[in-house]
């Protein structure tokens, strides 16, 4: 599912580099955990993975797409068609309604919309089943604000959003970092369930190493970065 060769960031010519991963790969359907403390270069990878900036040298290949040979809307439409995101400050649009928040990549991904609408029958019925499997009580919250949500439930719409339309890849950036424990673990429950459901591949991004066990795989940002440097 990801392929990462040779792979250096900097943000000038000037500066020393942020990201030199030799070599790192994540298998079709793993889920792996990526440790690493605040200015190790995580961010910067995932930006890179999801095509959101471009490296100074190396390769990124990403279901089977090298994104450094695609154009800025050809990236942008790779995002939008195959990888969900989940951010550690949820980035959830005020205004809009529970249902919207959840249906809003079907609104940029046509094969997304599409792939909603074979599990459910529509868009909609896609984001209720999500919302309902992250036990978001719609009936009692469905013409609520997002903002008056708890941070819990604000986190698992988010991943309601990030999983609709069956991405292929899924991208957690410190997602439970403002959970406190017992929420943390229902959270990462409903979540693993529904990317077994998907089939999806995980790559989950954390400093909080008291979840790596429940991953295939644990890895850190000093094995695979040589870049000493601070993002």
């Amino acid at each position: 599912m990801i392929e990462l060769s040779n792979l250096r960031f900097r943000w000038s010519a000037t500066h020393a580099p942020v990201i030199d991963i030799p070599r790192f790969s994540v298998k079709e359907g793993e889920r792996v955990f990526l440790e690493g403390p605040s200015g190790s270069g995580k961010t910067t990878m995932l930006n890179l993975l999801g095509g959101m900036t471009v490296p100074e040298q190396g390769s990124i290949v990403v279901d089977g797409i090298d994104l450094v040979g695609l154009k800025q809307a050809a990236r942008d439409s790779f995002r939008a068609n195959r990888v969900g995101f989940i951010f550690q400050m949820f980035n959830l649009i005020p205004y809009l309604s529970l249902i919207d928040i959840v249906m809003l990549p079907c609104r940029f991904s046509t094969c997304r919309a599409e792939a909603a609408c074979k599990k459910s029958g529509s868009v909609e019925a896609d984001a209720r089943r999500l919302l309902d499997h992250m036990e978001i009580d719609l009936e009692a919250l469905e013409n609520r604000a997002v903002t008056a949500l708890s941070t819990g439930q604000q986190q698992r719409v988010a991943a309601a959003r990030s999983l609709i339309g069956a991405p292929s890849l899924v991208i957690a950036d410190e997602p439970t970092s403002a959970l406190d424990q017992n929420v943390r673990d229902a959270f990462m429950s409903l979540l693993f369930s529904e990317i077994t459901d998907a089939g999806a591949t995980l790559l989950f991004v954390s400093h909080d190493v008291t979840l790596a066990s429940k991953f295939d795989r644990q890895t850190t940002m000093s094995d695979i970065n040589n870049a000493g440097t601070q993002q």
